[in-house]
């Protein structure tokens, strides 16, 4: 199969729609003329056949389409949900460690509210690999932290249940992070989107050729149907940018984590009779 170069998440999705459209365009001016040389007659029972073809092709190229937009789907939700997964299990965690007494449960929560607050910035919109790198491992060392603290919290009494809680809750926050990575990084197989790329323009061709066998090019309904092909399949690439396109994932659940575990932790009420 003709393997397409890396589209950089960088390049702007506007462009890629617009040379879509111009690819579309020639791909259709070509196969107008290569029937025109080919077969200079027009209508007939040729005709009729080279539509029937193209409807076949046209009802292809839907599926795989339907597909592929699936596949983009799927995995943006899977995004989604991780993120509604994250918070709750940072929250959990804040909560387990607020049981612990003294300082070591205090800078435990410190260090989860800031890294709710990294996992916020880390899902931000940009098309910078080094940036998100970054932002990637000020997430990783805090986690070493919160590792560290979690240890160091439990060390008194690591027997107990409720030092399991808290150690089973830091696990899943810890967890959760490599779902999370490994749900940004998946992304629709590049071949799968060059075979799309590639068979739209097959089809354009294809439908060039009807077009002449037809004796009429119906420029405007043609360059409405390729604006609406470049736009689907633009789309299909939006789904697929998590870090850098239109479409993002909403960190609402993460926002109003960092919004509630923010505020300091009240102070333990004070037994009656004491000063």
């Amino acid at each position: 199969m003709i393997a397409l170069p890396a589209l950089p998440d960088s390049v702007p999705l506007w462009l890629v729609g617009g040379v879509l459209v111009l690819l579309f365009v020639v791909a259709c001016s070509i196969g107008y003329r290569v029937h025109g040389r080919l077969q200079p007659s027009v209508g007939g029972a040729g005709a009729e056949d080279e539509t029937q073809v193209l409807s076949a092709a046209l009802l292809l190229l839907a599926l795989l389409i339907g597909f592929t937009f699936s596949m983009a789907l799927g995995r943006y939700d899977t995004r989604r949900q991780i993120v509604v997964q994250e918070a709750n299990d940072i929250g959990t965690a804040w909560l387990r460690a607020g049981l612990v007494p003294g300082e070591p449960g205090q800078m435990l929560q410190d260090r989860l509210a800031a890294y709710a607050a990294t996992r916020v910035s880390t899902a931000a919109n940009t098309g910078d690999p080094r940036l998100f790198a970054a932002r990637m491992a000020r997430g990783a060392a805090l986690r070493r932290e919160i590792w560290t603290l979690t240890a160091a919290a439990i060390a008194p009494d690591s027997g107990t249940a409720q030092s399991a809680a808290l150690v089973a809750a830091v696990n899943a926050v810890l967890n959760t992070a490599t779902t999370r990575a490994a749900a940004i990084e998946a992304r629709v197989p590049s071949k799968v989107i060059d075979l799309l790329i590639v068979y739209a323009i097959v089809a354009a061709f294809m439908l060039g050729n009807v077009l002449a066998a037809h004796g009429s090019q119906h420029r405007v309904a043609t360059f409405i149907l390729f604006t609406l092909l470049a736009m689907t399949i633009t789309l299909i690439l939006d789904l697929d940018r998590p870090q850098s396109g239109d479409i993002t994932i909403s960190q609402t659940p993460l926002v109003d984590l960092v919004a509630d575990i923010g505020r300091p932790r009240p102070s333990a009420p004070t037994p009656m009779g004491m000063p």
